[in-house]
């Protein structure tokens, strides 16, 4: 039995040992899960692969996982996609992407070796091939006898092959281009493209994006795209060295400008966060089925907390979300689709909570809640989420300070804090939260701002908004996921 063998043949005989899973949230079908990767629309359906390891709920011997879905709520299991089998990946199918030529999927993976794995790293010996496996019904795919595609023989002088990886794939004009992000002879980040006329011929374009010596920044992840006139580029940022891991949180950034694509360089006009929460990681975009651009994350942390071993699996990803730009920056909403499994709303309207008085909503640990509060009669207040006898997760509403803060007792995370929220022009302030078992995602005024937060910790299922001054709340909209009900 060869190992791409084993991994289904693990899984198809352990996934009833599952349990305890979210109940609108990916996670993997048993196992580990890290990297959204090949987030692709072919053939009808929205494919997901992921960093996976079936064996166990621990990061280990990375294989691609694949899923199938058409509303992001109901997802079909594949076979497993990728398995470490070759010399040119035998430690590891590390991320990448995918992308449709002449009716095919060609899925574009780093190959990892590291003899050393699982021990002292030893980065003279690591080695990150970018590699090639394609597939004419999206489900089995054969490994090119090619790869790898991109090795030390396409990588410039200057760079480390021990950090190069994560490739992201997209054509124009019948061109090919990937980016991909490598540790520069500084040690610090930088994002490579690459130029192909047919996917496995590649040859080294230039370096489109450069990290400062002195942020300490290593780069991973990245995603090009171009929505509403403008080019966006996507990358998580890390510790370029342990050493620097008090000073660099892990996070997702972006960039707007423009690829020129005759000067080999990225033009930024704007920069930001996607994400002010510390669980949202590795995001990947894809173009919809309705051409629009929908991006899914890794919804979780390397150092938090993990489920229970007996849950049998480990990791989540976000909800997909769509994207635009309004006045240079990336506004993020949840995939629509996922409106229709929220049902038997309930509205309340011009809820007036004074000092220390509470609103109570329906008892439920999933929902969608939509909040609308007057900018101009409401200074402060807290909407508290999993609230048991002794422990909560609260959302702090500062208008007067223009911050939202949250803070949870499932958490050993410090307070996490947004700057400059402002109301809309209507002058009000509008808070879109989706909870499930293990996650809050809070999207502000529509997207402008959004925040993740998780934790496997069991919690209360109480929700209730609390006046810390006076506060009218013009109207929430409280609709629970429909398979709770």
């Amino acid at each position: 039995m060869n190992k791409l063998e084993a991994a289904n043949h693990y899984i198809e005989k352990n996934k009833g040992t599952v349990k305890n899973r979210p109940y609108f949230h990916f996670t993997p079908e048993i196992g580990w899960m890290n990297d959204p990767n090949g987030f692709s629309f072919y053939k009808g359906a929205y494919h997901l692969f992921y960093q996976h390891n079936p064996y166990d709920v621990v990061w280990h011997n990375m294989h691609w996982g694949h899923a199938t879905t058409k509303d992001f709520v109901n997802w079909n299991y594949q076979p497993v996609a990728l398995a470490n089998d070759k010399i040119y990946d035998a430690n590891g199918c590390f991320s990448g992407s995918a992308i449709e030529k002449d009716g095919k999927l060609y899925l574009l993976y780093t190959g990892h070796i590291d003899p050393n794995i699982g021990f002292e790293a030893d980065e003279t010996q690591v080695k990150q091939y970018q590699c090639i496996a394609v597939s004419e019904d999206g489900v089995n795919f054969e490994k090119h006898e090619n790869n790898p595609v991109i090795s030390e023989k396409e990588l410039p002088e200057g760079y480390m092959i021990c950090d190069f990886r994560d490739p992201k794939v997209w054509e124009v004009h019948g061109v090919y281009y990937c980016v991909i992000v490598v540790r520069n002879s500084e040690r610090r980040g930088e994002i490579l493209m690459f130029k192909s006329h047919n996917l496995i011929e590649w040859t080294f374009y230039s370096s489109i994006f450069q990290m400062k010596y002195e942020d300490h920044i290593l780069l991973e992840c990245p995603d090009f795209f171009h929505i509403d006139g403008k080019d966006v580029l996507v990358f998580s940022i890390m510790p370029c060295d342990p050493e620097y891991k008090e000073d660099v949180a892990n996070k997702t950034a972006y960039a707007i400008g423009k690829l020129d694509y005759v000067e080999g360089r990225f033009i930024v006009e704007s920069e930001g966060l996607l994400d002010y929460g510390p669980n949202f990681y590795a995001p990947q975009t894809t173009e919809g089925e309705n051409g629009e651009r929908l991006l899914i994350a890794w919804m979780q942390r390397w150092n938090q907390a993990t489920p229970p071993k007996d849950f049998a699996f480990n990791g989540m990803m976000s909800l997909p979300r769509e994207l635009t730009i309004k006045d240079n920056c990336l506004i993020q909403q949840p995939v629509k689709t996922i409106e229709n499994y929220f049902k038997n709303s309930k509205l309340y309207e011009n809820i007036q909570v004074n000092e220390n008085e509470e609103f109570h909503l329906k008892n439920s640990k999933t929902a969608h809640i939509k909040l609308i509060a007057s900018t101009s009669e409401t200074n402060q207040f807290l909407i508290e989420l999993n609230k048991s006898e002794k422990k909560s997760t609260r959302i702090k509403v500062d208008v007067e300070g223009a911050t939202i803060s949250l803070q949870s007792d499932y958490s050993d995370e410090d307070q996490i804090v947004i700057k400059d929220v402002t109301g809309t022009l209507d002058g009000d302030l509008t808070l879109d939260l989706y909870i499930d078992l293990y996650s809050i995602e809070l999207f502000i005024n529509s997207g402008e701002k959004v925040l993740s937060f998780t934790s496997y910790e069991e919690k209360g299922n109480e929700i209730s908004i609390r006046g810390i001054s006076s506060t009218l709340i013009k109207k929430v909209v409280y609709a629970p996921f429909e398979k709770c009900e």
